[in-house]
């Protein structure tokens, strides 16, 4: 304990000078050292102190391990992924603020609660979280400042700003020494969740199946999960359609099992597109109309949903258009520029082909391209090879290919 911080703590509470706290028991700059805790004052001195203001040393220090075991609770919970216990360990931490700030806990627990912040998604907290740790820095330990770096690629990743994320991990290699035991799994997790991103299939790969074994070693069987849907993803993009499909079974089920929802339509979700690339298309719409079905409609994920939809070869043209008119409805936010981009592509490819390739080219392309949307930018790219080689435009052609062969940024 940070018993000088705990003294200043009951004595701003008691509204007390430093000189009526220390009149009789020691001098006023001795108290300034002991309460900056630079100076280890005799026990006899702290038990003075604390008695003057009504204060039980014993209880102080019981209380101090209460908050020390909460707040383990706390981190284990996130590294766990058991978002309802860590929701209620919260609001019985942010009880204790002001006596947390005057311990040495201070640091732990303003790192993670921008985790929490994370989880939760609630960028404004996050934020202000972030200013408030960028001036904590200064005190914090080698692994403190490593758990700073790595929660701060999360908080890009947020925001979709995955290229910013991935520079904050890629930092991190050199800091490899200094890495909490505990997050280990969720280092090489959250590295193969961007590489992926990227499409450096390989290296995702590798990081994923590392996150993998360490999940297993530790028995954190929800993150394993979560680990094993990336091996799923990268298998299908590199088009190991059998081994993909046979996470997905699996995955499937110990999803519903555990009662893991949102991971349990992530995987039906993902699984789609595995149905797409083998052109199972009935089945894919059965899916994804179940998913429909079950998740909020005012959800990014109910978008995604309608776009994988539009995405399958409806049985009839005609079908597309009440999906294309309800995607448009909810699409109104400034974040949701991606949604308005496919739902006017999709009313384009219902009636002016034409306008579709225009469209494609001078919006669509260029959004991906900016936003970093590497899966999307080479499906547009191959569409476009596609017509530049029909009309026998071989220049636009290679341009759209020589994108297209890039591998995470850099060509094969």
């Amino acid at each position: 304990m940070n018993i000088g911080s705990v003294i200043k703590y009951y004595r701003t509470k008691n509204n007390l000078t430093q000189s009526q706290l220390a009149d009789g028991i020691c001098s006023i700059s001795h108290l300034s050292k002991i309460e900056s805790n630079t100076y280890t004052p005799h026990e006899s001195t702290i038990q003075a102190l604390l008695v003057k203001m009504g204060v039980q040393w014993e209880k102080e220090v019981d209380r101090y391990k209460r908050l020390e075991r909460q707040l383990g609770e706390f981190i284990d919970c996130s590294l766990h992924y058991d978002l309802a216990t860590m929701e209620r360990q919260y609001s019985q931490l942010e009880q204790e603020n002001d006596y947390i700030q005057s311990s040495d806990l201070v640091n732990q627990y303003e790192l993670y609660k921008f985790r929490y912040y994370i989880y939760q998604n609630d960028q404004a907290k996050a934020e202000r979280q972030k200013q408030l740790l960028e001036r904590l820095e200064g005190s914090f330990t080698a692994p403190e400042k490593w758990l700073h770096q790595f929660f701060q690629s999360l908080y890009y990743t947020m925001l979709n700003k995955t290229e910013e994320s991935l520079r904050y991990l890629d930092g991190l290699d050199k800091g490899i020494q200094s890495i909490p035991q505990k997050f280990e799994g969720e280092y090489y997790y959250q590295k193969a969740r961007l590489l992926i991103l990227h499409d450096r299939f390989e290296m995702s790969a590798h990081y994923a199946e590392r996150a993998v074994q360490y999940y297993q070693l530790h028995h954190n069987y929800i993150r394993l999960l979560h680990a094993q849907l990336l091996l799923a993803i990268n298998y299908t993009r590199r088009n190991l359609l059998a081994q993909a499909g046979g996470i997905y079974e699996v995955l499937k089920r110990n999803a519903h099992l555990t009662g893991q929802q949102d991971l349990y339509n992530q995987t039906v979700y993902n699984f789609v597109e595995l149905l797409k690339q083998k052109e199972e298309y009935q089945q894919a719409r059965e899916l994804l109309h179940e998913l429909k079905e079950n998740v909020s409609r005012h959800s990014y994920f109910y978008k995604a949903v309608l776009v994988s939809l539009l995405e399958t070869k409806l049985e009839r043209p005609a079908d597309a258009m009440p999906l294309i008119k309800e995607l448009r409805e909810l699409a109104t936010e400034p974040k949701d520029e991606y949604f308005r981009i496919y739902a006017n592509y999709f009313e384009k490819r219902s009636f002016s082909q034409e306008d579709l390739w225009t469209y494609c080219e001078e919006k669509m392309f260029p959004f991906f391209r900016k936003n970093g949307y590497i899966k999307e930018g080479k499906k547009v790219a191959a569409e476009l090879i596609d017509y530049y080689q029909r009309n026998k435009e071989w220049e636009k052609a290679h341009f759209y290919r020589t994108y297209n062969e890039r591998n995470g940024g850099e060509y094969l």
